[in-house]
């Protein structure tokens, strides 16, 4: 494949327009709308899935699929988000010195429409150049930031590729982040017994108290080592201020790529937690929830190498390494698709000083491109 220039004007231009769209998690409809209109102008068909009926949302996940030119090349699946966290409706872009920013009064929206702007300006400049590539299936997915939902409740039988991109993460163009922990839940509701917290309050036990034994007792907390935390994230309990409280649920949040390591710390964590509530005579009662799967690609994987390659081509500084948060890619890896996560640029992302530099954007479109031209030329 032959150099190509992206049109950067268009590119940004594209960008503006999908942040300008109101785009709350659980409400993307004019998104996946104005999506939909964007490949139906490329010729690309779009198909909406059946996702946001099966969460609760007002549209599904947005799918478009390019047919291959080059007989036998790896095929790939691009994917970025269509939700951003609020504040996030009414985005006015403001641009000063190369960045992008919103005007203080929203998230700017580059988590995650930096990824999605990168992609359609990449396969725009495929189609209209008529550039050698295999199958490329774009997937522009719902509710990333309530839980991956898009992802969650996707019909896995429509993935038609070998590698993917999940093209969200912060950071510049070049940064691959090819292993992620297993992410899991844990409740652990401690049962007491209720008494009068003034008359009697010594026939009751006291379910915070045993909780806040139990969390005293842990020998850690936190970041536990390079790959595996132990965070603390929700508890509550108790009925009315004078009552002896007779339950109290704690909420854990654990992470480790190593699932038999993540296996010892839940069960060290309920022991924990038994151990303090029976000895004073309460109980603990355990529900654990799958947050999400573990993504561990080695650095030989054809989906690292063809990032990593077409990176380097581009004189991009090339780096991989692991993340200690979840996205969408860990559910795609789940599925049976390999997959990683690229940097695109975003940065301060969730808040209202977030911001994207123009170079980092144009430079992720350029990635998306090499990418392709790699998998064309079957080098991975």
């Amino acid at each position: 494949m032959e150099t190509i220039i992206i049109n950067e004007e268009r590119l940004k231009s594209t960008f503006i327009e999908l942040v300008s769209v109101p785009c709350p998690s659980g409400d993307e409809k004019e998104e996946a709308a104005l999506l939909a209109e964007k490949l139906k102008a490329l010729g690309i068909e779009p198909q909406i899935d059946d996702a946001g009926e099966k969460c609760g949302g007002t549209t599904g996940n947005v799918w478009g699929f390019v047919k291959g030119n080059v007989p036998g090349a790896v095929r790939l699946f691009y994917e970025a988000h269509m939700d951003s966290v609020a504040p996030t409706t009414g985005t006015k872009v403001v641009e000063k010195d190369g960045v992008l920013y919103s005007d203080g009064t929203t998230t700017l929206g580059g988590d995650d429409k930096s990824g999605i702007a990168a992609v359609l300006e990449a396969v725009q400049c495929i189609l209209e150049n008529d550039l050698p590539h295999g199958d490329i299936q774009v997937c522009f997915t719902i509710g990333e930031e309530t839980g991956s939902n898009g992802v969650r409740f996707m019909d896995k039988e429509m993935i038609q590729a070998d590698v993917g991109y999940c093209m969200d993460c912060g950071g510049h163009p070049g940064a691959i982040f090819n292993a992620s922990p297993k992410a899991i839940n844990v409740k652990l509701t401690v049962h007491g017994k209720t008494a009068h917290a003034g008359l009697e309050p010594e026939k009751g036990i006291n379910a915070i108290m045993l909780a806040a034994e139990a969390l005293h007792a842990l020998p850690a907390y936190g970041r536990l080592d390079e790959q595996t935390t132990l965070s603390v994230d929700m508890i509550g309990g108790g009925l009315a201020s004078n009552i002896v409280p007779d339950a109290c649920e704690v909420i854990v949040d654990m992470r480790c790529p190593d699932e038999a390591r993540l296996e010892r710390l839940k069960n060290e964590t309920v022991a924990i937690f038994c151990n303090a509530a029976e000895a004073k005579g309460g109980t603990v009662t355990v529900e654990v929830k799958d947050v999400a799967p573990g993504v561990n690609l080695n650095t030989e994987h054809a989906a690292v190498k063809l990032a990593a390659t077409a990176a380097a081509k581009l004189n991009f500084p090339v780096s991989t390494g692991f993340t200690g948060g979840c996205s969408d890619a860990n559910f795609l890896c789940g599925m049976g698709l390999p997959t990683v996560l690229l940097a695109t640029g975003m940065d301060k992302i969730h808040t209202t000083e977030e911001r994207l530099a123009l170079d980092d954007l144009n430079n992720a479109a350029r990635w998306v491109l090499g990418i392709t031209e790699e998998a064309a030329a079957g080098k991975a």
